[in-house]
């Protein structure tokens, strides 16, 4: 799945990008990348740039919950998981022993059927991708009706 991405992106590059010598001579010659192509490319996540904003990303991958208790972020949530919108993001999206800037900060949460939910990052993730978030039952449910699936794809954004 990634090679066939990456290919699809250096197809669009290249079909867009203004003609360059292929002479093997300059084979280290830099493509000029449309800016609405700009695409970051990583194991499980793919963000774009979203209304000319730098910093906001939509951001895509598989959501799970867990049984929240004492957080990343100092804060001990435990017996909050069924009343309560708490996101555990991604190691990956952090720096620092904690979470970091992430810390309090809101997210939106959008399953695979259009329905959004918020929750607020209380906690980091080890074991989840990049794009990949856990959340409390409560979110969980909140999307998916049920925890019975265990996981699912979603898209997200801090907001």
């Amino acid at each position: 799945m990634r090679t066939s991405a990456v290919s699809l992106a250096v197809f669009i590059v290249g079909a867009l990008a203004s003609p360059i010598n292929m002479d093997m001579a300059h084979a280290e010659q830099q493509v000029a990348v449309p800016a609405a192509l700009k695409i970051q490319l990583r194991d499980t996540e793919c963000a774009t740039k979203r209304n000319g904003d730098e910093n906001k990303y939509n951001r895509h991958g598989h959501m799970t919950y867990y049984e929240v208790g004492p957080g990343a972020c100092g804060h001990d949530d435990s017996g909050k998981g069924y009343t309560h919108n708490i996101v555990a993001i991604s190691s990956a999206l952090v720096s620092g022993q904690g979470a970091g800037d992430a810390c309090g900060r809101r997210v939106s949460i959008k399953g695979h059927d259009g329905k959004k939910v918020t929750a607020v990052v209380r906690d980091k993730c080890p074991s989840c991708p990049p794009g990949g978030i856990d959340v409390s039952p409560k979110v969980f449910k909140e999307l998916v009706g049920s925890l019975d699936v265990g996981k699912t794809e979603v898209s997200w954004t801090f907001i």
